[in-house]
């Protein structure tokens, strides 16, 4: 008796068929699965990011800016003489203010003189920056921060300024927001910035 045995040719070729079949199989699978996702159309990312923002207008509709939902951002409006005036329930504020430009005057010297003015109407302030400057557009830009304690919140705030010179005008930025979600709003002002518009008359 021999004691190896040769499979049936016959049983070879099921094999074969099997594996093939399983193979086409899967190759149909991968096309059907490829022509899905080309047939499926994409959303565009720019649409994506118009439907999850909102665009915000100054009280006399010459500035814009646009900013996510996320921020939940109402505009308000107070007796203060603030261009534009946002608000979030979370303590999340942007006002922009704007004045003519000082001919003759350099703006980082303006600024310095405005920001101890500024910082003397605050009880207690800490971590003061220095001057920053910045291009926002191709347009110069200062920026400096500090933090302050709100006394009627019992909290403590981040706040940071900016002043954008664009020809004969300077626009004043201030946010603030609790100190405590600093990093939650690392981008905000970058965002602010690159999104504020002159609206076209």
């Amino acid at each position: 008796m021999n004691e190896f045995y040769d499979e049936p040719r016959h049983l070879n070729m099921k094999k074969v068929i099997i594996i093939g079949v399983i193979f086409v199989v899967m190759i149909i699978s991968i096309i059907v699965l490829i022509a899905k996702k080309i047939s499926t159309p994409q959303k565009n990312n720019s649409q994506e990011i118009k439907e999850s923002s909102t665009i915000f207008y100054s009280k006399d509709n010459s500035i814009h800016v646009e900013l996510s939902n996320n921020l939940n951002l109402k505009s308000y409006s107070s007796e203060l003489d603030y261009l534009l005036e946002l608000r979030s329930e979370d303590n999340l504020n942007l006002f922009i203010t704007k004045e003519n430009a000082m001919k003759n005057k350099d703006l980082s010297e303006i600024i310095e003189a405005d920001k101890i003015a500024f910082l003397s109407n605050f009880e207690s302030s800490s971590n003061v920056s220095d001057l920053k400057e910045l291009s926002v557009n191709e347009h110069l830009a200062y920026t400096y921060s500090f933090h302050y304690l709100d006394k009627n919140l019992n909290k403590a705030f981040y706040l940071q300024v900016v002043w954008l010179q664009i020809d004969d005008v300077y626009y004043i930025f201030d946010i603030e927001f609790p100190l405590e979600d600093l990093s939650f709003y690392t981008n905000l002002t970058s965002s602010v910035l690159s999104s504020f518009q002159i609206t076209s008359p």
